[in-house]
């Protein structure tokens, strides 16, 4: 699962979505708030998380 960051350019609200990889691309992405699916993803960090001890 992937952390995914957007910006809706209806109402300027930022929110996260947590989605597959395969989701993430099939997906149509709509803000929470207003509903519109005019949302821009935004760039941002990740962080990679495994089962090995270092």
């Amino acid at each position: 699962m992937a952390t995914y960051e957007y910006r809706c350019e209806a109402c300027k609200k930022s929110f996260t979505l947590i989605q597959r990889i395969s989701e993430h691309d099939k997906a149509k992405v709509a803000c929470p708030k207003c509903k519109s699916e005019k949302v821009k993803q935004q760039i941002s960090g990740f962080q990679v998380k495994t089962s090995r001890k270092s």
